[in-house]
């Protein structure tokens, strides 16, 4: 039991030392394009896309990171398409939710005209830290809106198969 007593403020020591290091948002993530927006900076993000800052809480954003080792375009490359495919991912969810049975299982994009704003954002250091980011706005997400991103033999699987239930499309 002494033994215990002795290794216990050893354990909050080291307990306090790991809490203290620094936070993993340490330094500024710029973004690539303006070489001046901080990502961590909500009114930067909000001026980097171009927008009001207050109108940032009606964009979903979505973004990927990894280090940056030496080819800095493959890796930008590769962000953005993980990117791209949670955007994909999650319209797929939306489309799942206004129709509830398996009949879209089968469908897959291979392409997405779903306007969204990309930008690169990066963090100097010995390892060079990317992110890329990408915004949909939340209306462009609503159920109306996905079904006119959509592309066209989509659509007419929809109305296809309303028509077969008897009922149409409530757009």
């Amino acid at each position: 039991m002494k033994n215990f007593r002795a290794i216990v403020p050893f354990i909050i020591l080291l307990a306090a030392l790991a809490c203290s290091k620094n936070s993993v948002r340490s330094g500024a993530m710029l973004c690539t394009m303006h070489n001046a927006h901080n990502f961590y900076s909500k009114a930067d993000l909000a001026r980097c896309m171009g927008i009001d800052e207050n109108a940032l809480e009606d964009y979903f954003i979505f973004s990927q990171s990894a280090k940056a080792f030496n080819d800095t375009a493959s890796t930008e490359a590769m962000l953005t398409s993980n990117v791209c495919d949670a955007i994909v991912d999650e319209v797929m969810l939306c489309i799942q939710a206004m129709f509830t049975d398996k009949q879209f299982a089968r469908w897959h994009f291979t392409e997405m005209s779903l306007p969204v704003q990309f930008r690169t954002f990066i963090k100097q250091g010995s390892i060079p830290e990317m992110m890329v980011v990408g915004l949909v706005k939340k209306e462009d997400l609503s159920a109306k809106a996905i079904i006119y991103y959509l592309p066209l033999e989509y659509k007419m699987d929809i109305i296809g198969r309303e028509k077969e239930n008897g009922k149409m499309p409530d757009w």
